[in-house]
């Protein structure tokens, strides 16, 4: 018999979440075992231990007049003519063992500087690792000493240095479709390097959705401009030691190094951090790492640009408290980008305040004798660890959280939250629209009021969720009436979502009706802001 009724199956289907916002890669230039383009999950820092590249055999090891070479048992894999940070070990005399910027000559070797005096050849069990392997470590350690919640990636770039890594790191974003990472812990070996600064560029649009989480240093980070809305840079809390101020009697500038000369014996140890003030040219004054060979009344520090010949001598700046710095496990950037790849924003779980968040295992900056200089580094937008001491927490927290363009991070992410799920809402009631013949998704004026619903609705989770302030409204506006309005102050505190009416749309554009192209969405919102800083008057009387 013939059936009676015949039922017509269609689905609409929900879209699957967007979690781009919550992926992160920890950038590694030759510290894994693994092939260059490999992205390795760690769900815990245990994962990161396999991956380890192992150190590698040197079969000699001499020096000519201070110049070191090391000869690998082995080709290294390094690229001819790069210079990159290795570690040398095992070797006898010690003055050759330590974290060089070693330059590769020959597909086996590689030249570094070693203090004079040093043996005109090593003995021992001669080792060599990329200086990327301790720092991997580093970075795995602090992100997991946050909590084993969130898992991030090691993306390997291959060993070499920043411009090596950047341009391929380039080639991996634009060739990856659809986007895979959202944040990027990178080497601190980049830190302000010219090119870092060009890969950077790439990324400054305000629909670009990629960070950059930076390590700079108090010498470096005026090299990042306010157009870099994709860095988020800090500094680490630095090293130093106790001197007293002490007159130069001479600074020179020689190759990228300069040589200062003070009075008398000045206490500053390689590795610690000093200030330099009242030099002419004034580029020699600053903050900077006092490097090897600073020793007895001998200041050397590095500086990339020549200022000139010293036409007024200054001053080492007295320094009346010490810092030992941080462990050589902390990374304390990739603390930061783990609060940042934490958040997952819903109605029961709402976004909060990325400046004052919470850190673990991390060394906060030392506060005593630095208050001008936190307050200069906050404006110029560079984030470090703090503590909540000003409100009794010992707890240490971010400090500044902002990007380098002047934005707290959580004003990007809630604009790049809205960009993400404005789009995957409206292309899944469209796809869903296409294949519902009992009610088909047309372009007419009710489709139009569809479309400006799904916007609606997404904003609205968007205020739910702690990211968009205010209340939504919706306007059915010419685009030039509704931006005349929102320039006259109209909406200050709403969300507003217009749609130019159907008629009123492709009057305009004719063309773009057999197209399918509907042009005449407009969404207008202000990101949740968090408090900073408070500010009260406090008035104290007497009964008169």
């Amino acid at each position: 018999m013939p059936a009676i009724v015949i039922v017509n199956v269609s689905q609409t289907q929900a879209p699957t979440p967007n979690t781009l916002q919550g992926t992160t890669a920890l950038l590694s230039q030759g510290a894994t075992n693994t092939a260059k383009g490999t992205a390795t999950l760690l769900t815990q820092y245990a994962n990161l231990t396999p991956y380890l590249a192992g150190s590698k055999a040197l079969t000699t090891l001499t020096q000519t007049g201070g110049l070191a070479t090391a000869t690998a048992s082995t080709a290294h894999g390094f690229t001819v003519g790069d210079t990159l940070y290795i570690t040398i070990a095992g070797a006898t005399p010690a003055g050759y063992n330590g974290t060089f910027l070693c330059t590769v000559t020959t597909t086996t070797a590689f030249t570094y500087p070693v203090p004079s005096g040093t043996g005109a050849s090593a003995t021992g069990t001669l080792i060599y690792t990329v200086e990327d392997v301790a720092e991997l470590v580093a970075m795995g350690t602090t992100w997991f000493a946050q909590g084993g919640s969130t898992a991030v990636y090691v993306l390997e770039l291959g060993p070499g240095n920043a411009a090596d890594g950047t341009a391929f790191l380039l080639s991996s974003i634009q060739a990856t479709t659809p986007q895979f990472f959202y944040n990027y812990v990178v080497p601190r070996t980049w830190d302000a390097t010219s090119a870092y600064l060009t890969f950077l560029a790439n990324f400054e649009s305000n629909t670009a959705l990629t960070y950059f989480w930076t390590t700079t240093t108090l010498a470096t980070y005026t090299a990042y401009s306010a157009l870099m809305k994709c860095v988020v840079m800090g500094i680490e809390a630095p090293a130093y030691g106790t001197w007293g101020a002490n007159v130069l009697t001479a600074i020179s500038y020689s190759a990228g190094v300069v040589t200062a000369t003070t009075a008398t014996a000045h206490g500053v140890l390689p590795g610690q951090w000093f200030q330099i003030a009242g030099v002419t040219p004034v580029g020699y004054n600053g903050y900077f790492l006092a490097q090897t060979g600073t020793t007895g009344s001998t200041l050397v520090y590095n500086l990339a640009a020549n200022p000139g010949a010293e036409t007024i001598l200054g001053t080492l700046v007295a320094s009346y408290y010490a810092s030992a710095g941080i462990p050589a496990t902390e990374f304390s950037m990739a603390a930061l980008a783990y609060v940042a790849t934490s958040y997952a924003p819903s109605s029961a779980s709402l976004m909060t305040s990325f400046n004052n968040s919470f850190l673990y295992g991390v060394t906060p900056f030392p506060l005593q004798g630095n208050s001008a200089l936190l307050q200069t580094l906050y404006n110029a937008n560079v984030s470090v660890v703090g503590t909540g001491a000003q409100g009794g927490i010992s707890t240490a927290t971010i400090v500044g959280g902002k990007t380098a363009d002047g934005n707290f991070f959580n004003y990007w992410y809630s604009i790049d939250w809205a960009n993400i799920n404005i789009n995957l809402n409206l292309a899944n009631a469209i796809i869903n629209g296409a294949n519902n013949p009992q009610n088909p998704l047309k372009n007419n004026q009710d489709g139009v009021d569809f479309l400006q619903g799904v916007t609606i609705n997404t904003l609205q989770s968007g205020i739910s969720f702690g990211l968009v302030f205010g209340s939504v409204t919706q306007t059915e506006l010419s685009g030039t009436q509704f931006a005349l309005n929102s320039a006259a102050g109209d909406y200050l505190g709403l969300a507003v979502v217009n749609a130019v009416p159907f008629a009123t749309y492709y009057a305009a554009q004719p063309g773009n009706y057999k197209l399918g192209i509907y042009g005449g969405l407009s969404a207008s919102f202000a990101p949740q802001g968090f408090f900073s800083s408070i500010i009260i008057n406090l008035n104290a009387t007497q009964f008169v």
